[in-house]
């Protein structure tokens, strides 16, 4: 185990996917005020409509590479090219369906016109993201930070240049096009003398056979994901879509931090849930503790801040979007409880388990959204949400247990709890004030107690105290 490239490769995509997705977040607030209700829900319903599509493009070829390239470095130019030559085609067939199928769906002409744009766009970043997994399995995530965040970057220039002129939703779903494109052609520069992949026929329905469960769960995760904006689109008019998109996107925003938090552990949890289970498991554990304190705080202060949240993000634009915030607001917490579970099936070649939790979920989700919209209207598919998130990390929990070993969760919680409640009843106090000032002097209460009640806490912030310290240093 290479400590001292985990760290880098955590360090980097700490510090590159916090400022990206600081910067995705300032500039989807900006969008999402410029547009308004009505112009942003069509803007919402092309994205899901093409989100959904573009998921059909991947069949779990990518996550495959990084598991067997992470064992054997030796083969990871035949599954790099394998999993690029599977994507390229199935990004084709996956466009024309888009353009096909979005007639018969009965968008508008603006709708339309941003699938075409917005198509174009997810399949270049579909091949994108390939190229990302592959410095994954080689341990080289500060190289898919740094190119991730120059997407970041130029769609928030381009975006801003857009909005400055005075230009409309179509050019701005263009942005991300541009940039999608000009960033495959940098890849394409930076990879030429590194790999060269190898493009065999032979064996290529074995290696997809084996990705399928990747595949399949990553078509039902993001598909949960845009699920309920799909619905949505069919059933309400744009301006409701757009409400509820505004709080759900906000704390969509946020699911960045499980999935960061993990990537640089990747290859070593393969490599542990082959060869030491005990390992395993404390490192799983570990994880938890962490996600779940960073999730449950998150939930916690946009739960009770959220009113005032609403009102200075979108400038009054989107007030009737804090109810929905303070439901979807626990979607957080459940992310970070559930992808650590998740990750224990993952690593210890049980996927497929995973994947019939993840398709469960879609379908009941489904039909939720169908019974409780007609008595609740969108706020019942926030719920529906809500309710289906606890399904999976109930359901993980007891798969887990059953399964593969007795992991220890009780006993991470109790700190996380006592800690975000006296956060929490802090926040409500300070609701007259900044948002920002509030949420922030609550966060540091967070912090504070739990670091007084939990030893592993103490350990991390001592760590952090020291490398500040260190810098601070340095810099004299």
């Amino acid at each position: 185990m290479n400590t001292r490239l985990i760290i880098k490769n955590a360090t980097a995509l700490g510090i590159s996917g916090f400022v990206a997705k600081a910067i995705t977040a300032v500039v989807g607030i900006v969008v999402t005020r410029y547009l308004g209700p009505a112009s942003y829900g069509d803007y919402t319903a092309a994205n899901a409509y093409v989100g959904i599509f573009i998921l059909f493009a991947e069949l779990g070829i990518s996550q495959y590479m990084v598991q067997e390239g992470s064992r054997n470095l030796a083969v990871l130019p035949r599954y790099f090219g394998s999993t690029l030559l599977v994507k390229t085609a199935l990004c084709v067939l996956c466009y024309l369906l888009m353009l096909a199928l979005m007639f018969p769906a009965g968008y508008s002409s603006t709708v339309k016109t941003l699938i075409v744009v917005a198509g174009l766009g997810v399949c270049f970043n579909a091949l994108n993201q390939s190229v990302y997994n592959y410095y994954q399995a080689v341990q080289k995530l500060y190289l898919a930070a740094w190119f991730q965040f120059l997407t970041t970057f130029l769609i928030a220039i381009f975006t801003v240049i857009v909005i400055m002129a005075g230009m409309g939703v179509v050019e701005i779903t263009f942005t991300h096009l541009l940039t999608y494109a000009i960033i495959s052609g940098l890849l394409y520069l930076a990879l030429r003398k590194e790999v060269k992949p190898e493009f065999q026929i032979r064996g290529l329905s074995t290696t997809i056979k084996n990705a399928l469960p990747f595949g399949i769960h990553r078509i039902f995760y993001y598909m949960f994901a845009q699920l309920s904006l799909l619905i949505l689109s069919l059933l309400t008019t744009n301006f409701e879509l757009g409400i509820y998109s505004a709080a759900y996107k906000l704390v969509l925003i946020l699911i960045f931090i499980p999935s960061l938090m993990t990537s640089a552990v990747y290859p070593v949890l393969y490599q542990l849930g082959e060869s030491d289970t005990a390992k395993h498991r404390d490192v799983i554990e570990k994880m938890f503790k962490v996600l779940a304190a960073v999730g449950i705080a998150g939930s916690t202060l946009i739960f009770v801040l959220a009113e005032p949240l609403t009102i200075w993000i979108y400038a009054g634009r989107f007030n009737d979007s804090a109810p929905i915030l303070m439901i979807v607001a626990w979607l957080l917490a459940f992310e970070c409880m559930s992808f650590a579970l998740g990750d224990i099936l993952t690593t210890t070649n049980r996927q497929w388990q995973r994947t019939v939790i993840q398709g469960s979920a879609l379908l009941i989700l489904f039909l939720l959204i169908v019974v409780l919209f007609p008595g609740y209207g969108i706020y019942g598919a926030a719920y529906a949400v809500i309710l289906v998130e606890a399904f999976i990390f109930l359901c993980y929990y007891i798969i887990v247990r059953k399964k593969v070993y007795k992991i220890r969760l009780l006993r991470q919680l109790p700190a996380t709890g006592i800690a975000a409640v006296v956060m929490g009843l802090c926040a409500w106090a300070l609701q007259s004030y900044h948002p920002v000032l509030a949420a922030a002097a609550a966060g540091s209460v967070f912090l504070v107690l739990i670091a007084i009640l939990d030893k592993d806490f103490r350990k991390i912030g001592r760590y952090a105290v020291a490398q500040v310290l260190q810098m601070l240093h340095l810099k004299r």
